[in-house]
C-alpha cells in the first residue's frame, strides 16, 4: 500500500488529465481495471464533464529574471485548471491571484478552479515578504481541450448481483493522504477479495472526486438498483483515530456492522452523522435519486489537509493496515450474515439435539438460548439477533450453524434460500 502512495504522490492527477490517466494505468497493472470513458461536454444529470487540462511551465519572476516561484519545485504551485497567462503584472494585481494558508505559513495550499475560470498560483505565506518589486512577469503555460474523463472499475462477481461499492478518489496532485491513502487501501482490499469466494458482488471505483461518481452513475443508472451499500475510503494513512461517518439513512446494516466492528476492534474511534465529519462522493451515491446507503471511513480532520504538508511524512503503514483490517471485517460479517428461519415447532429439546450450552463454558450464550430460539421467524438476520442480545456475531452464527446442521432452520440471503 505504501508503494502506491509513494509512486503516485507527485503525479499530476487533475480531474481530466494525462496524469490522472497515467495513475489509472499504474493501478491497472496491480488489478485489471475496466476503464469507463466520458467525453468532455457530456451532460451528466445537472453536471457537465469538464475539459482536459494540461500544464507546461509556470513561474513568477522579477524583471531581472530571478524566479520567485517555479512549478518545477512542486505541483501545487499552480491552481488546478488555471487559465494560461504570460504577461507583466503589478504587485497589486499579482497578489489578487496568489493563494496562501495563514494557518500553515510554510506550506503550499491546494487550490482549484474546476468550474470557474481564473488564473492563479499557490505559495507559502512565509515567502510573500520576498515580493518587494512593483512588477513581475507571470507565466502559466496551461491549456484546455476536448478530453475524456476516466473512471477505473474493478468488479468482483459474486453469487448474487447485489453489489457493495467501494469508492476512492484518485485526483489531487501532490497530496499523499487525500486520497492516495484511500486508493491504496482500496486496491489492497480488491486484491484480497478477488481471491475469495463471495456471495455479494463488489465494485471498486477509482475516480475524480464528485464528477467521476456523477458521470459513472448517470451513464449507468441500470446498476443503481443492484447497489446494496457503499463505503467511501478516504485519508486513511495519517496518524489520527479512524472516523466513521454514517449513511444518510443512519441505521442500515452497513452502518450498524461498521459500528460493531469498530467497537470490537478499536480502543477508540470517532463517529458522526451523514456529511457531519467530511463531505465527499457519498453525497452522490447516497444523495437524491440514487440513495445507496454509503458510509465513509476516514481519519479526517488533519492539520495538513489540502496543503503540501500532506506528504509521505504523514503516512504510516500501520494506519493503512488498520483501516484495511476494519473494512475486511465489515465485509466478512456482511458476507457471513444470513436470515435463519425455523423448521421446528415448540421449544427445541436442546440437550436431546446436542444443542445445550453449559453455563460454565459460556454463561452469556447459556442465558440467551431461549432468546435466540424466539428470534428464528425469518424476519431477523444473525447480525440482528446478535445486536439485539448484545452478543458476539460469531458466537451467535456458530451456534445457529449447529441448528442448520441438525435440520432445524433454513438459511436465507436476499430473500433466497441458500445452502451451506
Amino acid at each position: 500500500m505504501i508503494d502506491i502512495v509513494k509512486d503516485l504522490w507527485l503525479e499530476r492527477r487533475d480531474l481530466v488529465s494525462d496524469g490522472f490517466d497515467r495513475s489509472l494505468d499504474y493501478i491497472s497493472k496491480i488489478i485489471p481495471l475496466k476503464i469507463h470513458k466520458f467525453k468532455t461536454g457530456l451532460k451528466c444529470w445537472t453536471w457537465t464533464v469538464p475539459p482536459k487540462w494540461s500544464i507546461g511551465e509556470a513561474f513568477i519572476e522579477d524583471l531581472d529574471g530571478n524566479k520567485l516561484l517555479d512549478l518545477e519545485n512542486n505541483p501545487l504551485h499552480v491552481v488546478s485548471y488555471s487559465l494560461p497567462i504570460n504577461k507583466i503584472v503589478s504587485r497589486e494585481e499579482l497578489f489578487k491571484h496568489l493563494h496562501s494558508n495563514p494557518k500553515r505559513p510554510d506550506a503550499i495550499p491546494f487550490e482549484f478552479k474546476y468550474y470557474e475560470r481564473d488564473w492563479g498560483f499557490c505559495i507559502q505565506r512565509s515567502k510573500l515578504k520576498d515580493f518587494t518589486a512593483e512588477k513581475y512577469r507571470v507565466v502559466i503555460d496551461s491549456g484546455f481541450e476536448q478530453g475524456t474523463l476516466k473512471v477505473g472499475d474493478f468488479t468482483i462477481k459474486g453469487e448474487s448481483e447485489e453489489t457493495i461499492v467501494l469508492v476512492a478518489h484518485l485526483c489531487h496532485p501532490g497530496m499523499a493522504n487525500d486520497d492516495l491513502a484511500g486508493v491504496a487501501v482500496a486496491v489492497d482490499l480488491a486484491k484480497e477479495l478477488s481471491e475469495k469466494k463471495n456471495y455479494y458482488s463488489y465494485k471498486f471505483l477509482f475516480l475524480p472526486e464528485t464528477i467521476g461518481s456523477i458521470a459513472f452513475l448517470s451513464q449507468n443508472e441500470d446498476l443503481i438498483p443492484k447497489l446494496k451499500a457503499g463505503i467511501f475510503l478516504e485519508m486513511l494513512g495519517n496518524d489520527n483515530d479512524l472516523a466513521l461517518q454514517y449513511s444518510r439513512q443512519g441505521n442500515e446494516k452497513i452502518d450498524r456492522v461498521a459500528k460493531y466492528v469498530m467497537n470490537k476492534k478499536l480502543n477508540y474511534f470517532r463517529e458522526g452523522g451523514f456529511r457531519k465529519i467530511i463531505g465527499n462522493d457519498e453525497m452522490v451515491f447516497n444523495g437524491p435519486g440514487v440513495n445507496v446507503p454509503m458510509i465513509s471511513i476516514s481519519r479526517f480532520p488533519y492539520a495538513e489537509y489540502h496543503t503540501s504538508d500532506d506528504n509521505l511524512g504523514i503516512i504510516f503503514p500501520k494506519r493503512l493496515e488498520e483501516a484495511k483490517v476494519i473494512v475486511v471485517e465489515i465485509l466478512r460479517i456482511i458476507e457471513a450474515d444470513f436470515v435463519p428461519k425455523r423448521k421446528f415447532k415448540g421449544p427445541v429439546f436442546l440437550s436431546g439435539c446436542g444443542l445445550w450450552v453449559d453455563w460454565r463454558s459460556d454463561m452469556k450464550l447459556n442465558k440467551n438460548l431461549e432468546q435466540i430460539m424466539l428470534r428464528l421467524e425469518g424476519n431477523k438476520s444473525v447480525f440482528d439477533i446478535a445486536e439485539e442480545l448484545g452478543m458476539d456475531f460469531d458466537t451467535v452464527k456458530d451456534y445457529l450453524e449447529r441448528f442448520y446442521e441438525k435440520g432445524l432452520i433454513e438459511k436465507f440471503k436476499g430473500g433466497v434460500n441458500v445452502q451451506g
